[in-house]
């Protein structure tokens, strides 16, 4: 179901969508505190996260959770989300995953599966939406077009009274989630880098 806002709409993504969510996710993640930590030189981050947000948009596509919000004809926002008793990456596709991911990070791969480590270690065991990833145009930043479609989303988890979660990458990210209802319950500290919030949100009746 597509909803429509005064400016833009809100529907569920599709294949056809793959290549313009990992561009939206590499502009809005390219200046993003754990990305810096996982790809330390500019250039280099610049030349692959659209490669690798390839991977998750992949990943996440045939779970059916994730959207986009579509202006002018184009994908501007993004998010992948995982309903609940769904998995991007059975256990099965891991070692898969894991490979595809070296082969474009490279170097920086190791950065890249201590992150996925310290966060697997702690994520949730109750079934809940999580939120992967979301991001915004960076050039449209600041029109609350990220809440707008994050709201998409935690519509379908209050009519389900579906609890939600996710991990915040920076103390703004963590400001926009807060405002819609998460809360904070810890905190991951990367090894001499940034911390991560790691958040959880009550359905709302």
């Amino acid at each position: 179901m597509s909803v429509a806002t005064t400016s833009a709409t809100v529907r569920p993504s599709a294949p056809a969508d793959r290549d313009a969510i990992a561009a939206v996710l590499a502009g809005a993640f390219a200046d993003d505190p754990v990305f810096e930590w996982v790809i330390p030189d500019p250039e280099r981050r610049t030349a692959i996260l659209p490669e690798v947000f390839t991977l998750f948009a992949d990943a996440y596509q045939p779970i059916g959770a994730s959207q986009v919000l579509v202006g002018s004809g184009s994908v501007v926002s993004t998010a992948l989300w995982a309903a609940p008793g769904t998995q991007a990456v059975p256990e099965q596709d891991a070692d898969a995953f894991a490979a595809a991911v070296e082969r474009v990070c490279g170097p920086d791969s190791g950065r890249f599966f201590e992150a996925m480590k310290l966060l697997e270690e702690r994520h949730p065991t109750e079934a809940c939406y999580y939120l992967n990833l979301i991001g915004v145009d960076p050039a449209l930043r600041g029109r609350g077009l990220g809440s707008t479609l994050l709201s998409a989303t935690l519509e379908r988890c209050d009519a389900g009274s579906s609890p939600a979660y996710l991990e915040a990458t920076s103390p703004r990210n963590r400001r926009l989630y807060a405002r819609h209802g998460f809360e904070v319950v810890g905190e991951v500290t990367l090894p001499e880098g940034p911390s991560l919030w790691r958040m959880w949100r009550e359905p709302r009746r």
